[in-house]
């Protein structure tokens, strides 16, 4: 038996971002605002990183400067696509391959959403939750 489930049905279309001249005080005012783990980092309308907590700690500084500086001096690029139609176990395995929690999603080439890795843990039970309640 053969089950795939598209991750296109579970990424968040609504991509919060900030441009290439945020500060890294500004990213996490917007990451705290809207309660979510990162910000997408745009140069005109082509987004070119990603900023994520963790990028944040590790550039943890213990000067009030720090925060001063562009988002472009530690954001992740380039960024980590897989397309929309793409397994959610495709998606698992790149972000394993990568080391990374987040993969924006694409079609036809364009950035459409954004998953990360409770996406896919959450998903990923709902399928094993359906298979268990199935009479096979």
């Amino acid at each position: 038996m053969n089950i795939s489930y598209a991750i296109e049905h579970i990424m968040v279309r609504d991509i919060i971002s900030v441009g290439e001249n945020a500060t890294i005080r500004q990213a996490v005012e917007q990451m705290v605002k809207k309660n979510i783990g990162s910000v997408v980092v745009t140069k005109g309308k082509k987004m070119v990183g990603i900023l994520t907590e963790r990028d944040v700690l590790k550039q943890l500084c213990f000067d009030a400067h720090c925060v001063d500086k562009s988002v472009t001096e530690i954001m992740s690029s380039p960024l980590v696509t897989i397309e929309g139609n793409s397994s959610i176990g495709k998606a698992a395995a790149l972000m394993a391959e990568k080391g990374i929690r987040r993969l924006l999603i694409t079609t036809d080439g364009q950035i459409k959403g954004i998953i990360t890795e409770r996406d896919v843990m959450r998903a990923t039970l709902e399928v094993f939750k359906a298979l268990s309640d199935a009479r096979i």
